[in-house]
């Protein structure tokens, strides 16, 4: 169970935000890196909006090629794993931040209660119930414009 808005047929990464934000030092400002802590924070917080009792640890590291991804945590499989790659947890704005945090959170959701439904479009309606149709626009509109093609939120996001 690997998330990071990956679409049923490798569809894309949140890599492709990677870069938005880097040459631009006004929006670099507004985009300040999170500490592990506050990310955990949000994750708790979330976590606990959506009724989701497994434990769920933030991990950032130099390097993810999903850029952001959960799954279950190796030495626990009743916990999970939430990492993220330091670059691209600099690039999110608290918006984006959250949409994101609720997607993987989805996906830990669908694990615990309906693991044979597992797809990205139940991952994004189950982040719905914590965040906004719109920050996850936003998210799917920067990958989509920073790899040069247009996906269909209704595919991703429902009506």
């Amino acid at each position: 169970m690997r998330g990071a808005f990956v679409s049923e047929a490798a569809f894309i990464t949140i890599t492709a935000v990677l870069g938005l934000f880097g040459s631009n030092p006004i929006n670099a400002a507004r985009h300040a890196p999170a500490s592990t802590s506050h990310v955990q924070l949000i994750v708790d917080e979330l976590k606990d909006r959506l009724s989701i009792p497994s434990v769920v640890t933030v991990s950032v590291a130099t390097s993810n090629p999903l850029l952001v991804s959960v799954e279950p945590d190796r030495s626990d499989r009743s916990a999970f794993v939430m990492s993220f790659e330091e670059a691209f947890l600099a690039q999110l704005d608290g918006d984006e931040l959250r949409a994101v945090i609720a997607h993987e959170l989805g996906h830990v959701w669908i694990f615990t209660h309906h693991p044979y439904l597992h797809t990205e479009r139940l991952a994004n309606t189950v982040a719905m119930r914590v965040v906004s149709r719109e920050s996850l626009e936003r998210v799917y509109g920067k990958v989509w414009e920073r790899g040069g093609a247009k996906g269909d939120l209704v595919h991703f996001l429902g009506q």
